[in-house]
């Protein structure tokens, strides 16, 4: 009976301990996921944390809250229906649809005070790829008065047009050319432009400027006169002069663009003075002609400067990589008798030198001959 007893003893000792054992194995395992929630509480604290913080930042970004803006807000946007309603034979139709146009495109960029003016600024549109993106660019160009103008560009999204960029402080547009460089998936802008201060001033210039979208920006790759005259008297320049003498001065350049690999672009320029003498202003046909000069030039695009240049010499002939941009002496300023005897070049760090060509003719000047 006793031997029993101590058995059922013994036996009811090892249930408790084993009682004991799985409620201390139960508490273990309730920390160990305690502390596994606990942590995995803390990662998404911490994701929380930096997606508030990446998320803040990014709207703090000028570029990032127009962004938003765009594609937010319809006011912003150019509905692809607006733009086949510029082809509709209702007169009426036709004009509703350019202005709203012209209104979108002013508010997306901030000119909001050009608004009352609508009625008096030109607009002209283009289709194209002008940006890194699989599809194509509407390309608003408003000339704001005699001048100024602005480019914008539109990326295509769904069936509407979002604001993307804008060129600014540009002179009126006569129109948009487009080049395609093999090295870039799109193409550059061709902006020929026109300076009119005939009245006042007494100049004219015709010019083009080529922009291409780099670094997150459209950037100007090149800029060449293509007509110029002015009208003035000795005396502007020089008070000892005679007070009848007057001066006119003409550049004239030509340019053919040859569509090859890389593109070339070939100049041919004309500088003239002309003089006469008259107590007022003077005709055109009043001038004789004083003095001429010409010269060619051959441009090609450079993946490594992303420019047009005439030439370029390595780092082992020069400092650095370096390319040339223009001979300054061949310039319009020599019809004013200023002569500046320099070589503009760029480094491939874009540093832009003016380098006196009595030093370094035998480097650059066999890029320049014809």
């Amino acid at each position: 009976m006793f031997s029993m007893t101590g058995r059922i003893k013994e036996e009811f000792i090892n249930f408790i301990d084993l009682t004991n054992y799985f409620l201390n194995e139960n508490i273990y395992l309730n920390e160990v996921i305690n502390m596994k929630f606990k942590f995995l509480n803390i990662l998404v604290f911490v994701f929380i944390l930096l997606l508030f913080f990446y998320t803040y930042n990014f709207f703090q970004t000028p570029q990032s809250v127009a962004t938003f803006q765009s594609y937010s807000s319809p006011s912003l946007k150019i509905d692809n229906a607006l733009i086949k309603l510029l082809n509709s034979e209702d007169i009426d139709t036709k004009k509703e649809a350019e202005k709203e146009i012209i209104q979108t495109t002013l508010t997306a960029i901030n000119y909001e005070k050009w608004q009352e003016f609508e009625e008096y600024i030109e607009m002209k549109l283009y289709v194209e790829t002008v940006l890194p993106k699989d599809t194509e660019q509407l390309i608003v160009v408003l000339n704001l008065s005699k001048d100024l103008a602005v480019v914008t560009i539109f990326e295509a999204v769904a069936n509407d047009y979002i604001f993307h960029s804008k060129i600014e402080n540009l002179l009126p547009i006569d129109k948009i050319e487009f080049l395609s460089p093999s090295s870039h998936s799109y193409k550059m802008m061709l902006l020929y432009q026109t300076l009119d201060e005939k009245f006042g001033s007494y100049f004219f210039e015709e010019f083009l400027q080529a922009y291409l979208y780099l670094s997150n920006d459209f950037r100007n790759i090149w800029h060449k006169t293509l007509y110029y005259e002015e009208v003035y008297k000795e005396v502007w320049i020089d008070p000892q002069a005679d007070d009848t003498l007057w001066n006119r001065v003409v550049e004239e350049t030509m340019i053919d663009f040859i569509d090859e690999d890389p593109i070339k672009i070939n100049t041919f320029t004309t500088l003239e003075k002309y003089i006469t003498r008259s107590s007022e202003y003077p005709n055109t046909d009043k001038f004789a002609l004083v003095h001429t000069n010409h010269y060619k030039r051959s441009y090609y695009w450079s993946s490594e400067f992303n420019l047009f240049i005439l030439g370029e010499v390595t780092k082992d002939v020069f400092l650095s990589d370096t390319a040339l941009l223009e001979d300054m002496e061949s310039n319009r300023e020599v019809l004013y008798g200023i002569v500046n005897s320099n070589y503009k070049v760029v480094t491939s760090k874009g540093e832009i030198l003016y380098l006196p060509k009595n030093k370094f003719q035998a480097m650059f000047q066999s890029f320049l001959e014809e």
